[in-house]
């Protein structure tokens, strides 16, 4: 139910994520992602669009998510789009990576907003952009969704507040380093 999602680079090396799904019940219905490059950095403003007849039109935006990096779109079994995404917050105090799962099953009129990880930026100090990699994944089993997403590289418990997540290395929870 979830289509690749791709990057394309501009002249300057600059390039913008798309990402689609597929009802898995109803192939008529279609969602599609992209994202605007907002200034000169690896932060984007995505748009969420939905076509009922296999493509042919397309509705306005149903979504804008602003200071956002990847994101992904995927459809379960039930017809719920859920989408995984990672938002900068600029906050007064430090600016924060939060990792979002939202999850609709009427276009965006409800959602549904399940926050997966709240990290501040530069913790640890970044060494290229984009800070927090550039991929994440989303994929549904029947109604379950199951994903992966890139995180800072000191875990720390308290950064995942809907709980302690499985990394792709070997962590030290304790001692703070991977």
């Amino acid at each position: 139910s979830r289509g690749p999602t791709t990057t394309r680079s501009d002249a300057n090396g600059f390039g913008s994520s798309v990402s689609a799904a597929v009802d898995p019940t109803n192939s008529d219905v279609l969602y599609v992602g992209w994202g605007d490059r907002v200034g000169n950095g690896d932060i984007f403003s995505i748009h969420i669009r939905r076509s009922t007849d296999k493509g042919a039109s397309w509705s306005s935006d149903l979504i804008v998510l602003r200071d956002t990096a990847p994101f992904s779109i995927a459809i379960a079994e039930n017809g719920t789009v859920g989408v995984l995404y990672q938002q900068l917050v600029k906050e007064s105090s430090s600016n924060r990576w939060r990792t979002h799962l939202i999850q609709t099953k009427d276009a965006f009129k409800n959602v549904a907003d399940t926050l997966l990880a709240d990290a501040q930026d530069g913790i640890p100090a970044c060494g290229m952009l984009p800070y927090l990699g550039d991929y994440n994944g989303l994929l549904t089993v029947n109604n379950e969704y199951r994903g992966v997403f890139s995180s800072s590289n000191q875990p720390n418990s308290a950064n995942f507040p809907s709980g302690q997540p499985s990394y792709q290395r070997r962590v030290d929870w304790n001692g703070g380093h991977l």
